[in-house]
């Protein structure tokens, strides 16, 4: 979902000293009653799914804001809220255009339907030769015409997904990205201006034309809009428009079948052949806010370094249909744990050494902007943010229907199970939380691939080298669909969440710490 830029990060590790305490904390008594109601109120139809940028997403976040208030957890000096800036940038279909242009440089024909791909600026406007380049530059496939003795330099590139060899198979409609992003690399390291992708022309529903239309319309959203990674000029046309933008110069798809069965000695010219593309984006701001309670340690030394709780409270909002993505596994459970932990530590009369804070992340489905604002102006600093313990779904337990996910790495865990991912900044964590697992008769699953350390709110914990654990129940059959609904919610479960989370919020906070 996204593009990660490479940070230079300060070198520090962090080690707990193992010792007995998690075993004698009492066990701590958390009401079901509240957890549901909780998620109840989050996941009712209306807060419309708690989408970005609407009033639904703030009431969630007044919500969280009146129930630390009520629980008498404080907030941090600035206030409960944290409030950052997006950028929110859409598509201008009626200022973007592709015109074929004669020799003198005129529009001849424009020519409607393509996409830019990975536009990084409100506007790009390209204007070049047009060359057609069979099914791009590969050295998987390399042939007499797909030569690369082919001069890609200053050219705009036409070419076709897939392969000679896919297109003889009838099977190029499978979109191969490894395979296409070499192509671009390869075209682009030689030169190329700008490149106009042709989807498979056995695709013969535009599938996935649609489906890169679809994902590239939608409003894009960037936390630092003046930092800009400069990309490439990628556009992608369905072969309708390819054969139009071509003047029927050469017949699309009866051209590709000679290529592929390498009867053309030479690649055909467009001759004369001059495009203009540009691409307007909409710019405009979108205010959101972070939610942030504060409970200081009670050492005096040791409440300058902080344990940070995570449950972003955002959801998807609705659809084009006016369906409700009511996200109650995604993550109102998450919000609703945290909320009766923050409560629970807000109760005790001794206090953790460590201060305990609790971080409700708005804009993560989009982006992880929240806990990317957070990482960047945080209350403790990121080397005295000795862990970050991340909830993102943790209600649900598994039943038959969620076999969907059965070949997936993450599918729901049962009554007993459940998913930690931790990365290795400290390795003493891991210890931790499987000894705490094991008091609680919870099965930790460790074995989630690294990519996950990407996909949620702990990512911009685990960039900056603080230890991480990433607390889920898995993903169930109403993963980001109308049906994750209040009622497929297992408080039973969601209890033992967070009953693991203070234990481990309890020995994390008062044990020392060797560097």
């Amino acid at each position: 979902m996204k593009i990660f830029k490479s940070l230079l990060l300060l070198p520090f590790l962090h080690v707990f000293l193992l010792t007995g305490n998690a075993q004698d904390l009492e066990l701590p008594h958390f009401s079901e009653e509240k957890l549901s109601n909780h998620i109840f109120y989050l996941a009712s139809d209306s807060l419309s799914g708690r989408g970005i940028n609407t009033p639904e997403l703030d009431l969630a976040a007044n919500y969280i804001k009146e129930n630390l208030q009520h629980s008498k957890v404080p907030s941090p000096d600035d206030g409960f809220f944290q409030f950052f800036t997006l950028t929110s940038l859409t598509v201008d279909k009626n200022n973007s255009l592709l015109n074929i242009l004669n020799k003198k440089g005129k529009k001849k024909n424009s020519i409607p339907n393509f996409i830019a791909f990975n536009q990084d600026s409100n506007k790009v406007d390209i204007e070049g030769e047009l060359l057609f380049a069979g099914f791009g530059m590969d050295r998987s496939f390399h042939l007499e015409n797909n030569s690369e003795d082919i001069d890609y330099n200053g050219k705009i590139i036409l070419y076709s997904a897939g392969t000679p060899e896919s297109f003889r198979e009838g099977n190029s409609h499978r979109l191969d990205n490894s395979l296409e992003r070499r192509k671009m690399k390869n075209m682009q390291d030689a030169g190329a201006k700008a490149l106009i992708l042709v989807t498979s022309i056995q695709d013969t529903a535009n599938a996935n034309y649609n489906q890169i239309r679809h994902m590239t319309e939608r409003q894009k959203f960037t936390l630092n809009a003046d930092e800009k990674i400069q990309l490439p000029d990628i556009f992608i046309i369905n072969p309708e428009t390819a054969d139009k933008l071509t003047g029927r110069k050469l017949n699309w798809g009866r051209t590709l079948k000679s290529i592929s069965e390498n009867k053309e000695q030479d690649l055909p010219l467009l001759k004369n052949n001059r495009v203009q593309i540009r691409s307007v984006l909409t710019e405009n701001k979108v205010e959101a806010k972070n939610v942030i309670g504060l409970i200081e340690g009670s050492d005096s030394l040791l409440k300058n370094e902080c344990i940070v709780f995570v449950a972003h409270y955002d959801h998807l909002g609705t659809n084009d249909k006016g369906e409700i993505y009511n996200g109650a596994d995604d993550n109102a459970s998450g919000v609703a744990t945290l909320l009766e932990l923050a409560g629970m530590f807000s109760r005790n009369d001794v206090k953790p050494k460590r201060s305990m804070l609790f971080l409700f992340p708005a804009a993560e489905e989009i982006g992880l902007f929240g806990s990317d604002y957070y990482s960047q102006d945080p209350v403790y600093p990121m080397d005295k943010t000795l862990a970050c313990i991340n909830l993102d779904m943790v209600g649900r337990v598994y039943e038959a229907r969620d076999s969907v996910w059965n070949h997936s790495p993450k599918p729901v865990k049962d009554f007993d199970g459940i998913y930690t991912l931790v990365n290795d900044f400290s390795p003493a964590l891991k210890t931790l939380a499987e000894e705490t697992c094991s008091k609680l008769e919870l099965e930790p699953d460790f074995s989630l691939p690294d990519q996950f350390f990407y996909t949620s709110d702990h990512y911009h914990f685990h960039k900056n080298q603080v230890p991480v654990l990433n607390i889920s129940t898995g993903y169930s059959a109403d993963y980001h669909k109308p049906t994750d609904t209040a009622d497929r919610i297992r408080t039973d479960k969601m209890k033992r969440v967070a009953q693991l989370c203070y234990l481990l919020g309890m020995e994390l906070g008062n044990r020392e710490q060797i560097k």
